[in-house]
Parts: structure tokens; C-alpha cells; sequence
């Protein structure tokens, strides 16, 4: 982290984190210089067959300068941005690393400041939600991750960080997370391209792995560096805003990340050489760099980007063996993705997938919500013998 000595070094005046940038016209240019960075300017790009330039090693410049001024978490966000910009997923991994160490190291000057409040959590609000425009995916860094291009081959042409996260899922998944109230044909053509997503980006891997092994390992690397380095930070924050066992949990990101890395170890050598092979695109001119996927990991409807055409194939399978045993909530819900595309695929009548979807939802639900999903009626007694305040009021 030398390169980054300039953002944890003191800054000069009485407070060793300076001022707060919130104010100062340089970061407002900052800010503005990044909208054409926004997930609404890159799709409208896409639907024209353009892509947004963004100069990263210039925004990264502006960053440092204003270091010297203030040490400031909004700011600092930004440079994770700009770091991976510039230096892919090792960069991400750079960028999170920074925003830890600065926690860890300056939490009692650095800005925001904390407010005056009764608990921690409340006291650092300012300071959370600034750390969390790590997860926007309207213009953050997960709207970038989504866009940026993580590998590229001749054949079949180039994925996404949003690619290579959706062929880590079956179509159930996908279509759940999706949008809701689509026609027949709509979802005919949504899994159709599902399908070629997964194809070409299964192409992209396998062809990357074996022409350019280094590549791919750098890729892959950097996603289990992020993943860490995201776990630090908010290991970091537990210790200054945890209270009762919760703490700040960055949980789109992670699963993001999960998802690509789950995507490049299921496409190593070892282990695709005993998945079939995908089905080859015809030879195409690469194409711009690739928006999100037409299912966004956000649930939202997005864009899709002009990319390498691919043959249509089935669904992929779930990357990875199946578990002889299950070690966390993360797993269940693979396991429970697995049934329901079995049961869509063989037996699509079944009333099994709907259970399996209920029961995906409560997977992550604490009891009070388990109770709500399951009795709901009984919940005001149960609330009243328990003596548990309703939050709704």
C-alpha cells in the first residue's frame, strides 16, 4: 500500500484528518466528473453500441490532491473506485484495504464526523452510510464492478464483473432476483439470454484459463483478495459500531464477489475438465465492454450491452461439487437453488420449487421474522407474552 501512503499519512493543521471535504468545491467537481460513471449513462451508452470513458488515473490524482486537504471516507471511496479502475480486482482489493486501515487507524478524527447519540451505531451513521456507497449500484463501486471488463477472449468476447456473477447461478436464481410480472415471451427471451450469458462467459473462462493462465489466476486471486479485504472492513467497523452482535455488513458486495469467484474456480482447468465444454460463439470483432446483465444482481431490469453472440445452451449447473456437508446460510441457499431447478427443469407442475422458494426466502430471517413469515396472526400475542416492542409503530 506505499502508493497509498498520501491518504493515511497526517494532514497538516490541529486535526491530523484535516477538514471536511463535504463543502469544498474541488470534491463537488470530483462528484460531477463521475456522473458520466452512473449506471443510467453507461446503459443509455450500451443501447447505442458506445462505452463511458472514464479517466481513473485522473480521477485518482484529483483524490490525492485532495488528501492533503482532509482525510474524508467519501472521498476515500472514490479512490476505491478509481483503484479498481485501474487495477481491476487486485485494485478493489487496494481500495477496501485503505478504507480499513484508515478505520482501524484515524475512526476518532476521520470524516464525517460522529454526531452526538445514544448508541455507537447511531453516533457513526454519517460515516456508514458514506462507506456504503461501496454497494450503490446507481454510481458506485458495485455499479462499476458490474460493468468493469475481467477478462476477454478472441472467440467469444468479453465479461463482465456483472457476467461472470450470473454464470454462477442457476435460471431460478436469476429469475428471482430479476423483475416480476414478466409475459411468457418476456421470460422466454430473458432465460434465452440467461442461457447465452452463461455459454459465453463458460467460453470466456475456459479459453482465458488455458491461452492465458496467468491472467486468469491474477483475475481469480483478486477476487478472493477482495472478498477478504471486504471482510476486514467490516471486521474494522464492528469494532467502533457493533452492538448486541450486529454489526455493518456490506452484503451485495460480498455476494457479487462470491458469485465471480465461485464462477472462475468452477472453470479452472481441473475443474472444467469435467464439465462439458461450452458451446463456441461464431468469430466476432470484440465487442464494447459489457453492461450488467439483463437480470441485474439488484433486482433491477438493466441494459444489456452489444456482446459476442453465442449458441444457446441449457442453464449451467451450479459451479463446484455438491457439499457432503453444509457449513452456512450461503450454502443452504445453493442447495435450495439446486432443487429448484431440478424441479423446473423435470418437473415444472411440482409444487416442490414454490415450497423451496419460501423456504430460500427465510433462509437469512432472524426468529421475529420467521414468525411473521410463518403466523403471522399469532404475532401480536407472541409479541406481548415476549414483551417485544412492534417496530412497525
Amino acid at each position: 500500500m506505499t502508493e497509498l501512503q498520501a491518504f493515511l499519512d497526517p494532514v497538516d493543521g490541529p486535526n491530523v484528518s484535516g477538514t471536511e471535504l463535504r463543502n469544498d468545491l474541488r470534491f463537488h467537481a470530483l462528484e460531477q466528473a463521475l456522473e458520466v460513471a452512473s449506471n443510467a449513462s453507461r446503459a443509455e451508452a450500451a443501447r447505442n453500441g458506445t462505452t463511458v470513458q472514464i479517466d481513473w488515473e485522473a480521477i485518482l490524482g484529483d483524490c490525492r490532491t485532495l488528501a492533503a486537504t482532509g482525510r474524508d471516507l467519501r472521498l476515500l471511496v472514490i479512490v476505491a473506485r478509481a483503484l479498481m479502475g485501474t487495477g481491476g480486482l487486485a485494485g478493489l482489493a487496494e481500495g477496501l484495504g485503505l478504507l480499513r486501515e484508515t478505520v482501524a487507524r484515524f475512526w476518532d478524527s476521520v470524516h464525517p464526523e460522529l454526531r452526538p447519540a445514544a448508541t455507537k451505531a447511531e453516533a457513526a451513521i454519517r460515516r456508514v452510510n458514506a462507506i456504503r456507497q461501496i454497494e450503490s449500484a446507481e454510481n458506485g463501486l458495485l455499479c462499476d464492478l458490474n460493468y468493469a471488463v475481467l477478462l476477454s477472449a478472441r472467440m467469444f468476447g468479453q465479461a463482465t464483473g456483472a457476467d461472470l456473477a450470473k454464470a454462477s447461478i442457476p435460471w431460478a436464481t436469476a429469475e428471482a432476483e430479476g423483475p416480476s410480472g414478466l409475459g411468457e415471451k418476456e421470460r422466454a427471451a430473458a432465460q434465452e439470454a440467461f442461457n447465452q450469458t452463461v455459454a459465453r462467459v463458460t467460453g470466456i473462462c475456459r479459453a482465458t484459463a488455458a491461452e492465458q493462465p496467468e491472467v486468469y489466476a491474477e483475475v481469480l486471486d483478486g477476487a478472493g483478495a477482495a472478498l477478504h479485504a471486504l471482510a476486514s472492513l467490516e471486521a474494522a467497523l464492528d469494532a467502533h459500531v457493533a452492538e448486541n452482535g450486529i454489526g455493518v455488513r456490506f452484503e451485495r458486495l460480498a455476494k457479487i464477489l462470491t458469485r465471480i469467484e465461485a464462477t472462475l474456480k468452477a472453470n479452472r482447468p481441473a475443474e472444467a475438465a469435467a464439465a462439458p465444454p461450452p458451446a463456441a460463439a461464431p468469430a466476432a470483432p470484440a465487442p464494447a465492454a459489457a453492461g450488467p446483465p439483463e437480470v441485474s444482481m439488484n433486482g433491477t431490469a438493466q441494459a444489456a450491452p452489444p456482446a459476442a453472440p453465442a449458441a444457446a445452451a441449457p442453464a449451467a449447473a451450479m459451479p463446484g461439487a455438491f457439499p457432503s456437508r453444509i457449513t452456512s446460510r450461503d450454502e443452504v441457499i445453493r442447495c435450495l437453488d439446486l432443487v429448484i431447478d431440478f424441479y423446473e427443469r423435470t418437473e415444472p407442475s411440482s409444487p416442490i420449487p414454490h415450497l423451496a422458494q419460501r423456504m430460500r426466502k427465510m433462509v437469512p430471517m432472524n426468529f421475529l421474522q420467521l414468525m411473521e413469515e410463518i403466523a403471522p396472526s399469532g404475532m401480536k400475542e407472541f409479541r406481548s407474552i415476549a414483551g417485544v416492542l412492534d417496530d412497525k409503530k
